[in-house]
């Protein structure tokens, strides 16, 4: 058998097969390989091809409504609900939800977010525009279609990676999770809800089944925070601004007075609304000339020049009208 299967799956011609038996002499093996040939043959169109490895997947879709209409609203519960068949979280990063409308063309898709985490057996998804849906987080909400679900026919696959996992389809459009139409009136409508039984004898029951949201069934991890470097120990202690005739002579004085070495990226200089970031590093009691900074040269009202960085002001000065040429002002035994 496995034989056949390899002259098969590597499409070895038939009358190699038939050759290699003539090869021999004796009328045993000629008679041997004149048989495999003829089987190998028949089984080409007999024997079934070895099915490929299925993917590893743990997500299906395990319920789907595209709603009903009353007095209040056209889409009332268009969701699908989507099931793990086993205890460990799914990380959704990968799956996508496609949606095919009634004519079985592809009309929008649908993803979860970078770090979201089934962590619950199920998640319900809804319409973004169905009144039960649209308070809720985003993550549960699709828009395939400005009118949602098409009830008449439609097609849903979950996508992971580039591979079609599951499919899900109702109404015309067929597939082998085939479920029917759905009915547009309140009272008609019922929810088709996949068998997992294996002695369901259809693949769909049917049911007024009209799940609220878990918001906690996706968990997404929040970002750590980033470390904020702090600025604390830097104080400004002269600004210059007035000159001549090159705006290069302007500068800003700042002096470390703390214990500790202090990376300047973490600082940046704010005026009139800019920010002006720092580079290098200052030692403690070392002196930090901050230039390319332009300053108002001879401002007609008070300015305010701040230091800060990711807990806000760390120091700041003020300079007025009046600045003459090798005028500058500076903080005299730190007052």
């Amino acid at each position: 058998m496995l034989l056949l299967y390899y002259i098969r799956e590597n499409n070895v011609p038939m009358l190699v097969v038939f050759m290699v038996g003539f090869y021999y002499r004796d009328m045993k093996n000629k008679i041997i390989f004149t048989i495999i040939g003829i089987i190998a043959s028949l089984a080409t169109f007999c024997v079934p091809a070895f099915a490929d490895e299925s993917s590893d997947n743990h997500l299906f879709f395990r319920a789907i409504n595209a709603g009903y209409k009353d007095d209040a609203s056209s889409q009332n519960y268009d969701f699908f609900e989507l099931y793990r068949d086993n205890e460990q979280p799914i990380e959704l990063s990968q799956y996508r939800v496609q949606y095919y409308n009634s004519s079985d063309k592809l009309a929008d898709e649908s993803s979860f977010g970078e770090a979201s985490i089934l962590q619950h057996d199920s998640a319900v998804f809804g319409y973004g525009k169905s009144p039960q849906f649209v308070d809720l987080p985003a993550q549960y909400l699709y828009t395939f279609s400005s009118s949602g679900l098409a009830s008449t026919a439609g097609r849903l696959r979950l996508v992971f990676g580039d591979e079609v996992v599951d499919e899900i389809c109702w109404g015309k459009l067929t597939c082998d999770n085939h479920a029917e139409k759905f009915a547009t009136g309140a009272e008609d409508n019922m929810t088709a809800i996949r068998c997992t039984d294996d002695e369901c004898e259809l693949a769909f029951l049917y049911e007024k089944y009209y799940p609220s949201i878990d918001a906690d069934a996706i968990a997404i991890p929040e970002p750590e925070a980033p470390e904020i470097v702090s600025c604390a120990g830097l104080i400004i202690t002269e600004l210059y601004s007035y000159y001549e005739n090159d705006a290069s002579e302007q500068f800003i004085e700042i002096l470390n007075t703390s214990p500790e070495t202090i990376a300047l990226e973490a600082c940046l200089i704010r005026f009139k609304n800019k920010d002006y970031p720092l580079q290098g590093s200052i030692t403690p009691n070392e002196y930090y000339l901050a230039k390319d900074i332009p300053l108002t040269k001879n401002p007609s009202s008070s300015l305010t020049v701040e230091l800060i960085d990711g807990n806000g002001v760390v120091d700041s000065i003020n300079y007025d009208h009046g600045q003459k040429k090798g005028a500058s002002v500076a903080l005299i035994d730190e007052q």
